[in-house]
């Protein structure tokens, strides 16, 4: 079965090596759980909304089909850029990506899964003046709110970072409050596997 995840940076983990970004990690934990049986496929970039991710689906997502889809965004769609008063994607114009990614996901024989976004603490101010926190809390409300509306899985990381209490000074780069250290991208992996354990390991 493949695994593909489509998502911005936190999902393309940068400047981390293969085998420590959370693909690297979730595909170490498949293969110890069941060897040979998945494939994970890191289609993240960094800097990309919901939008974006729809707009390479096609080329990126599809042909990997059928499968399932780890979806991850929120936090670029939230950005307010000085001197703009409205952020990159609206929080309904975000629904209405997500939406059809997970209806094209789904008409390709695949199953998306939403990835709820871990817990940041981004306080930079947005154009409109609020903290980034604040503006990105809306997205994280849309998030689950389509979970239940679609209806589509989803992988609750605050609930599993709460659970386990995550030391956020660990899990973060200190540069933003957003993106994940080496440690941060094995805690992410353990709970995105953790996430998809009863989905996968019920249906093989």
């Amino acid at each position: 079965m493949n695994i593909i995840c489509l998502g911005d940076s936190i999902t393309a983990a940068g400047d981390q090596p293969d085998r420590d970004k959370w693909t690297g990690v979730l595909q170490r934990l498949l293969d110890g759980q069941a060897p040979g049986e998945f494939k994970v496929y890191n289609r993240g970039i960094g800097g990309q909304t919901a939008g974006q991710g729809l707009e390479r689906i096609l080329t990126d997502v599809t042909p990997l089909l059928p499968g399932i889809v780890l979806v991850e965004f929120g936090f670029n769609d939230a950005v307010i850029y000085q001197g703009m008063l409205i952020p990159r994607l609206s929080v309904e114009e975000f629904k209405l990506k997500m939406r059809e990614i997970a209806r094209i996901v789904t008409a390709g024989g695949g199953q998306p899964v939403f990835i709820i976004n871990h817990l940041q603490h981004d306080t930079i101010k947005q154009g409109t003046g609020e903290p980034y926190e604040e503006v990105y809390a809306r997205y994280e409300v849309a998030i689950r709110a389509l979970i239940d509306e679609i209806p589509v899985p989803g992988i609750d990381l605050p609930r599993q970072m709460e659970e386990r209490q995550v030391d956020l000074t660990t899990f973060l780069n200190d540069m933003d409050g957003i993106h994940l250290t080496q440690e941060g991208n094995r805690i992410y992996g353990e709970m995105v596997f953790a996430g998809l354990q009863a989905l996968v390991f019920t249906s093989t």
